[in-house]
């Protein structure tokens, strides 16, 4: 039967219930116990006899003359119901059967009981329509051969999928998990501004918009960082936020226009605490979500215990491409870029050549966890340098001969980014408070953006002012939820653990 017939049977049918005087779409459900509650209590249920009323999605019907069994759903679990003309008496009993189709909501009222096959039942001696559906559930899901179409009906594959809605659930776990860290060690909680005048935190190109009222260009935040760090000149020492960035970007398995990120601050620390402190963030939520630190992604088990490796940026550099960020020139790592089959797809100077390099190259070797930190100071703007310029000495605890040798040169910065199963989750900086020097940074990235680099950082000047009324030293974090929950749930792409992933139209 094409789709069309189908969904007009259906609306006859709903056309029916209404002249039966039934609602097909009552406002109210008189629900007592949700699936999975009928089952914890059963024993209990079944002895006393007593009277209680589930709800959910008609998932199977299957008739046997005067009686029939229906599965219902809801957001907990399974449950059969099993209704008897006997019992409900021959005009219910029709309505019913003649009208219900799989995919529809029903409410059913009785008691419980055990089949044959031991398995536990409620016998109806109610029911109530809870929605008429007019479109059909696909027969075989699992079977479609265009994999794209679960994500633009992410409602069907979560009604078929049950590992698609566990990661959704997943997520939250992992969200609530987070939240209860933060807030035990004294971080609070704020909201920061999406809709801002100037965009920065970050280097990415943004959305656009305009406000009619004002006839005012506004930008869709790439970060919350500088608003974060305006409440620590404000005074407030520990800051944290769950929010969504947008950066116009494309999209591949591990990149969405807006993702979710959890961002904080905390004055008078550095970064030799923030790695610290991650290890004990992280370690903290593997075992209140999984029980263990060690999760398998992809076929390879990845041990979470701290403490965790570390590296640099330009130590790593040498050992797998044999290149020196500042000893080697631009045009060294353009040609090495072509020697690995690099392609670069965008105006980029040699920070953001380099990055390209090692982004694909040496990230997906990085499967243990691994801080990986000294990064140049031209990739990260917004971070505190490693030299102190008054005495020479290295401000940073993460002490090598290596790592203070690069910093004897004056170029790198207090940063580091932590990698594990090959994806960068975290980016987090000894956070620049010098309102001079940040000053300067920001006019080296606008001379950036004047060279053709779109993603370049841009002159915030009530940022600037704000600093020089002075920002306490301080450490700032920023995680990648989506990634971190693909490493979690052993999934292949961002899009499987956002609810609603933004999809190409199909007419593109």
């Amino acid at each position: 039967m094409a789709l069309d017939d189908i969904r007009q049977e259906r609306i006859n049918k709903l056309n029916r219930l209404r002249e039966a005087q039934i609602d097909p779409y009552p406002a109210s459900t008189e629900r007592t116990h949700e699936n999975s509650k009928v089952i914890e209590l059963f024993p209990d249920l079944e002895a006393s006899n007593e009277t209680i009323t589930i709800a959910g999605r008609v998932m199977a019907i299957r008739e046997h003359g005067g009686s029939a069994f229906i599965d219902l759903v809801d957001g907990s679990g399974k449950l059969q119901t099993f209704f008897k003309k006997d019992i409900l008496g021959d005009s219910e009993y029709d309505l019913l059967i003649a009208n219900l189709d799989v995919g529809d909501f029903l409410a059913v009222t009785g008691t419980c009981f055990k089949t044959k096959k031991a398995e536990p039942t409620v016998q109806a001696s109610n029911y109530k329509f809870l929605v008429k559906t007019l479109l059909p559930l696909p027969e075989k899901w699992h079977g479609l051969q265009d994999a794209e179409e679960r994500f633009r009906k992410r409602y069907l594959d979560f009604i078929f999928n049950p590992e698609a809605k566990e990661k959704i659930k997943t997520r939250t776990e992992v969200i609530q998990t987070l939240r209860r860290f933060m807030n035990d060690n004294d971080f609070m909680e704020v909201t920061t501004p999406t809709l801002q005048t100037i965009y920065g935190g970050a280097s990415a190109r943004p959305f656009k918009t305009t406000m009619n009222a004002l006839d005012l260009t506004l930008f869709l935040r790439i970060a919350p960082e500088l608003y974060l760090k305006r409440l620590l000149v404000g005074g407030f020492d520990r800051v944290y936020e769950f929010t969504t960035n947008f950066r116009n970007e494309g999209m591949d398995r591990e990149h969405n226009p807006e993702f979710s990120v959890l961002e904080f601050y905390a004055a008078y620390q550095d970064l030799e605490w923030l790695m610290g402190y991650t290890e004990k963030l992280l370690t903290n939520l593997l075992e209140n979500i999984f029980g263990n630190l060690v999760i398998e992604y992809e076929g390879q088990k990845i041990d979470f215990s701290a403490p965790f490796k570390r590296a640099t940026y330009n130590g790593l550099l040498n050992q797998y491409v044999g290149l020196d960020f500042v000893k080697n020139s631009e045009a060294d790592f353009r040609a090495k870029a072509e020697e690995l089959g690099v392609t670069i797809e965008k105006v980029v100077g040699k920070s953001g050549l380099v990055d390209e390099i090692f982004k694909k190259t040496i990230r997906p070797k990085l499967h243990e966890p691994m801080f990986v930190h000294d990064y140049p100071e031209e990739m990260l703007p917004l971070a505190k340098k490693l030299r102190d310029e008054l005495n020479g000495e290295a401000t940073s605890a993460c002490a090598t001969p290596e790592a203070s040798a690069r910093r004897a040169l004056g170029s790198y910065v207090g940063a580091f980014q932590f990698y594990a199963g090959g994806f960068e989750l975290i980016k987090a900086f000894s956070e620049l408070n010098d309102p001079l020097d940040q000053r300067e940074r920001f006019s080296k990235q606008e001379n950036k953006r004047a060279k053709g680099d779109e993603e370049a950082q841009r002159m915030d000047e009530d940022f600037l002012e704000a600093l020089e009324y002075g920002m306490p030293p301080a450490a700032g974090f920023g995680l990648g939820i989506d990634r971190l929950l693909v490493l979690l749930t052993n999934s292949h792409s961002i899009r499987e653990v956002i609810a609603f992933p933004l999809m190409r139209p199909k007419d593109k």
